[in-house]
């Protein structure tokens, strides 16, 4: 199982399309990260991979490494994305085998418009990593950049994910001029993140999430009513409008396989976990955005 644990919601940078950007600003306190992983254990056994990320920048949680250490320990492999602004990239060695980094762009004057600063910095910041450990390198695809960008990780061998924009109204309310005009989905929803405990995501103030899509959790009544819904062919109110917790009938037929890496996340972990196995995460990677797209 993949588990990922939003341990801070504070920043650095002000990107346009960050949902956290209006959420409360904090961190998530280690006794209570502790408390959380340890009650998980309890009750899905240890997971295979632990991401310490969220809507905010991890690296400025002041224990940041420290749960890594204990991701470590427990026999999980700890991950992360980050906006490759802190100082010191050579903390990462002792418990990351791999490190995300988002760059939608390699035009300085485009970043600081997305709300992204010190680019040079960043880039600094993965070419000194990516000597020792793996970088992958995360796009929000909404700019005509996004090929310079696959130019530039070709060249140093690293990975690319290409992000699009959700859909989702908790979302979309932070860029209302750049919404594409979504598939129709035909058939029933389904999800494979409901139907399957794949991934749990833990928000900042504990709550157990079966994705980390849901950011308005005033509509959210718990993993139990989603799946009752989902059952039903009924889409939950919190994935109304998601990219990727729909389904395609004419694509997967009615018996969707749970191994299919259908999502950015999955992809993600599969970068991770899946070092044998990339020629099928990158043709998942395509299926996704022939859906998207």
């Amino acid at each position: 199982m993949h588990v990922q644990f939003e341990i801070t919601t504070r920043c650095n940078f002000q990107c346009f399309y960050c949902t956290g950007r209006d959420f409360v600003q904090g961190d998530m306190e280690y006794r209570d990260f502790n408390r959380i992983l340890d009650a998980h254990v309890e009750r899905y056994g240890v997971p295979e991979i632990v991401s310490l990320q969220g809507e905010g920048e991890p690296t400025l949680h002041k224990h940041f490494f420290k749960m890594a250490a204990k991701v470590r320990e427990l026999g999980s492999v700890p991950t992360t994305i980050t906006n490759g602004t802190y100082n010191h990239p050579e903390h990462f060695l002792e418990n990351f085998e791999s490190v995300g980094v988002s760059v939608d762009t390699l035009n300085e004057l485009t970043a600081k418009r997305i709300g992204r600063y010190n680019l040079p910095k960043v880039i600094s910041f993965i070419e000194t990593l990516s000597k020792d450990i793996r970088v992958w390198v995360i796009t929000v695809a909404f700019t005509k950049e996004v090929p310079a960008v696959r130019r530039f990780c070709q060249e140093r061998g690293l990975h690319h994910v290409v992000q699009p924009l959700q859909s989702k109204p908790d979302y979309a309310y932070r860029y209302p001029n750049l919404q594409r005009s979504s598939r129709v989905r035909k058939g029933g929803f389904w999800c494979r993140y409901i139907a399957y405990p794949l991934p749990r995501h833990y928000a900042m103030d504990a709550t157990e999430l079966p994705c980390c899509y849901i950011k308005d959790l005033t509509l959210y009544n718990g993993i139990k009513e989603m799946a009752a819904q989902a059952a039903k062919g009924t889409t939950p109110n919190v994935c109304k409008g998601c990219l990727f917790g729909q389904r395609l009938m004419n694509r997967w037929g009615p018996d969707p396989d749970p191994g299919r890496n259908d999502g950015v996340v999955s992809i993600v972990v599969g970068l991770f976990a899946q070092k044998k196995r990339q020629s099928h995460i990158w043709l998942c990677l395509r299926c996704l955005m022939t859906q998207v797209f």
